[in-house]
């Protein structure tokens, strides 16, 4: 069996990608300023970019720093582009997509009783609504945040 050789410009580029690719790893010369690290620029611990980390089913465990406490268990189901919630007969969900690594989301309808929101349900629909990233925590949860609100996914 033959060995597949590599196209000759994949030969040629190799050593060139390489080299480009340590350049980020050297220290800055001399006397050359080093680009600061600021919040527009720094990724978050954990920080999740894409939707294939996220797709799966999981327990709510929390929003806003708060346990969920309810007498109904509250489930998320993630699929590529969607989110799901449910709560008891309550039913919410937003599509969502990450642009230029921020995530995205946006309400849209999705088949629930009629009944007000309690207060933690509340949150958790204020904590989707307002998410703009999502990371994985130490504990291996999934937290999605932004505007001040949090919400907290463990896998089920």
């Amino acid at each position: 069996m033959s060995a597949r050789k590599s196209p000759h410009w994949a030969r040629l580029a190799a050593p060139v990608l390489f080299a480009g690719a340590l350049s980020g790893c050297l220290p800055a010369a001399e006397g050359e300023p080093r680009p600061p690290v600021t919040p527009a620029t720094a990724v978050p611990e954990g920080a999740l970019a894409g939707p294939q980390a996220l797709v799966g089913e999981y327990r709510v465990a929390g929003a806003d720093g708060e346990s969920i406490n309810l007498p109904h268990g509250v489930a998320a189901r993630i699929a590529t582009d969607r989110i799901e919630v449910s709560a008891g007969c309550i039913g919410l969900a937003w599509s969502y997509a990450f642009e230029g690594g921020r995530l995205v989301t946006e309400r849209v309808p999705a088949t629930s009783c009629r009944r007000a929101l309690m207060p933690q349900e509340q949150a958790i629909a204020e904590a989707f609504d307002a998410a703009q990233g999502v990371r994985r925590t130490p504990a291996n949860g999934i937290e999605f945040s932004g505007g001040g609100r949090s919400v907290l996914l463990f896998s089920q």
